[in-house]
């Protein structure tokens, strides 16, 4: 990638973004004092030497009680030897509307573009990066910067401090596990197979389930899991597996996996040998009748560590098959993060309906007119009609939909 081919990355981006009425500054963010309403971070930026890739993420976390109209962020590798490792938009990942390369390249989520995907009030989502490493590499570090924005109603897009975060490659032999953790959104119910089915919103007194992704994308297995929950005030657990303790509250568990191994990603090739390098697992939970609606209850964590690791040989303890509120995931589609995740539950007003009615994802709905951009439309397309049709030919835009998806020509 030479350095034309960094300048119609950025450029695109840029015209693609003023057309969509939210142009990213490509310098600092506004100026000190100044309140985003969100904040954001990067977790699980250090990768074991021998990992092609590891997945990432990007927490954005939502300050306000209201639906963002549109979120957008912005990476770039700033301080980071992109010859020897890269950061992309994982195709098939969850990103939203994504365009650039290695050199910088940008997402958008809004009315179009997954809006399933922005943080509710009060709400975190976790969007992936991918982290590309070349063969034979030495230890290094590096910095990569990520600039996010927000918006809502018809308010002008808001953009939080542009960031610097180190990115480390390590010698190191470990196990390497993660946890992302969604907010819960929606009422469930156990159907056939002890598999979940959304009802519907989740109001005061109903049932909802926590559910978190555990992936081990380091170099050694581990024999068992441990996992550590809290749930936020007004949330209890409705019924827990056997392996769970729960605190007199029943707000807190310790669940402890002992016979749930996970193999490293990279060794997780044949889907039918019986063992996995990620897991799916759930836990029923209730929400108090007494809980104020609508509303956002904060503060739930999920914390993961492996037990018993073993060498990098795929020999190790026999699993005597998956829990009954677990589900195998294939390791091509999995997550990575760190070892703790904090989720959100969202609590709709009694008799209320909305988008995850009866549907995965869900999300409040999306309101305010977007008067800004229907201003600009004239103006934009004027001015930035022929740079899209020049780079029309050279870039892609991709939609990347969670569970699979291919670019778009």
């Amino acid at each position: 990638m030479g350095s034309c081919h960094r300048w119609l990355s950025r450029t695109g981006a840029v015209a693609l973004l003023v057309l969509a009425g939210m142009a990213v500054p490509v310098g600092p963010a506004p100026a000190a004092g100044a309140d985003p309403g969100f904040t954001f971070d990067v977790t699980g930026t250090t990768v074991p030497l021998g990992v092609g890739k590891k997945r990432i993420h990007l927490r954005l976390t939502n300050l306000t009680d209201r639906m963002p109209r549109e979120a957008i962020f912005y990476v770039r590798p700033d301080e980071l030897d992109w010859e020897r490792v890269h950061l992309m938009w994982p195709e098939g990942g969850g990103s939203g509307e994504c365009d650039g390369d290695a050199a910088g390249w940008y997402c958008r989520i809004g009315p179009s573009a997954l809006p399933e995907l922005l943080p509710a009030g009060g709400g975190t989502v976790d969007l992936p990066i991918d982290v590309h490493v070349q063969d034979n590499q030495e230890p290094y570090e590096g910095r990569f910067s990520v600039e996010a924005g927000m918006a809502w109603g018809d308010e002008p897009m808001k953009t939080g401090a542009r960031t610097l975060f180190p990115l480390r490659l390590v010698d190191d032999p470990e196990a390497d596990l993660s946890v992302v953790a969604p907010d819960v959104k929606q009422s469930v119910r156990v159907g056939a197979g002890g598999r979940l089915e959304p009802t519907g919103t989740l109001q005061p007194g109903g049932t909802g389930a926590v559910r978190y992704r555990i992936v081990n994308q380091g170099r050694r297995a581990v024999g068992g899991i441990t996992v550590t929950l809290r749930l936020p005030e007004a949330v209890t657990f409705t019924r827990p597996p056997k392996q769970c303790v729960l605190a007199d509250d029943r707000r807190a568990a310790v669940c402890t996996y002992d016979t749930l191994a996970l193999i490293p990603a990279r060794q997780d090739t044949d889907p039918t040998d019986g063992s996995h390098s990620a897991v799916e697992l759930h836990h029923l939970v209730t929400v108090a009748a007494s809980a104020k609606a609508p509303g956002t209850l904060a503060g739930g964590t999920v914390q993961v560590e492996g037990l018993a690791g073993q060498g990098e040989v795929r020999s190790g303890p026999v699993r005597a098959g998956l829990p009954a509120n677990a589900v195998a995931v294939p390791a091509s589609d999995v997550d990575g993060s760190d070892n703790r995740d904090g989720f959100a539950v969202l609590v709709a007003a009694r008799g209320s309906t909305g988008p995850g009615d009866g549907g995965g994802g869900g999300g409040l709905p999306i309101t305010g007119p977007r008067t800004g951009l229907l201003a600009a439309t004239g103006l934009a397309l004027v001015a930035g009609g022929g740079i899209v049709v020049f780079l029309a030919r050279r870039r892609r835009v991709v939609v990347v939909r969670g569970g699979g998806g291919s670019p778009a020509a």
